[in-house]
């Protein structure tokens, strides 16, 4: 059978169905942190002249759990990328964090590779660009990018790369959603591990991924393109992130607005979020502790609250 999302076996190494629980794989739980974050992205001789040589290529995801929008995320932007040049060490490599998982909602995700056409000039500043706010963020939001920049002089090239991305210029374009609780037919588990997603259908037979985060096929790297992103049960980054996406969801739910609204307007979010976000963290905390058999991840994620200054005078004694 051929499918375009494959789920790596934590021993073997080879493509198996993530339609079912592997051995030495777990279900993401309820009261779980767990972040999805990019290993690797290859761009293959498959793609039939859609690549004439070298190309500024994007990497970016989309994604959304449960009932919220789907949120973009700029994960790499270069130029001058060969024919099957591994993409790898991406300086924007967060997909998606929850640092408390509801254990009810599915998560959505798309993994998007696009070939923007750009001079020299446009694509030095767009790099600039990408990277003052990877840096910042911790990925690049799209839905962040008029606000940041509306009164900056790299408003022009911030533009087009959005412009590139509303055309739908993608040359790798693969949709997944994984579901809570016990495999079901056609609903593949959350579960933590690596997952490879190919740009058409593969017979995941004779693949294997490794180390590295590269795929090879038989004793040869992979001919055909593909990305490969991974789950793990953990927090992996800032608050400062969650925050970043957080008031990317908002902005994503709102219209569009004032292309030259200041960066004050993100600021005012993040910290009106910010405040939110502790304020929900200490109902949680105490919502944990009234509870007489809390499990290991709910004992896990009252550790990490305990952690937080600004909270802990508010925390109960004892």
């Amino acid at each position: 059978m051929k499918d375009t999302v494959w789920f790596v076996q934590p021993k073997s190494k080879e493509l198996v169905t993530p339609y079912e629980l592997h051995q030495g794989s777990d279900r993401i739980l309820a009261a779980q942190p767990f972040t999805v974050s990019m290993v690797a992205a290859v761009v293959a001789e498959d793609l039939d002249g859609i690549f004439r040589g070298k190309n500024d290529i994007l990497v970016l995801t989309k994604s959304s759990m449960g009932e919220q929008p789907l949120v973009e995320r700029i994960h790499f932007f270069e130029g001058e990328v060969p024919k099957g040049h591994p993409i790898r060490h991406m300086l924007a490599e967060n997909v998606f964090v929850s640092d408390d998982y509801n254990g009810i909602d599915k998560l959505w995700l798309e993994l998007n590779v696009v070939e923007v056409d750009t001079d020299t000039g446009e694509r030095k500043a767009a790099l600039r660009a990408f990277q003052v706010l990877a840096s910042t963020a911790g990925a690049v939001f799209p839905a962040m990018l008029p606000y940041a920049f509306g009164a900056s002089a790299a408003v022009g090239i911030i533009e087009k790369l959005i412009s590139a991305l509303e055309k739908n210029k993608h040359v790798v374009k693969v949709p997944f959603a994984l579901y809570p609780g016990d495999p079901r037919p056609g609903k593949p588990p959350l579960q933590k591990g690596t997952y490879v997603c190919f740009a058409q259908p593969q017979d995941p037979s004779g693949f294997r991924l490794h180390s590295s985060g590269l795929l090879s096929s038989g004793d040869e790297p992979s001919e055909v393109s593909y990305s490969v992103f991974d789950i793990a049960p953990v927090k992996q980054l800032s608050p400062k992130f969650v925050i970043s996406q957080k008031v990317a969801t908002l902005l994503t739910q709102m219209q569009k607005g004032n292309q030259n609204s200041a960066i004050a307007t993100i600021d005012f979010l993040s910290d009106t979020l910010s405040q939110y976000s502790n304020f929900k963290k200490l109902n949680r905390y105490l919502e944990l502790k009234g509870k007489q058999n809390p499990t290991d991840e709910e004992k896990t994620l009252m550790s990490e609250i305990e952690k937080v200054e600004i909270l802990k005078p508010f925390l109960p004694k004892g």
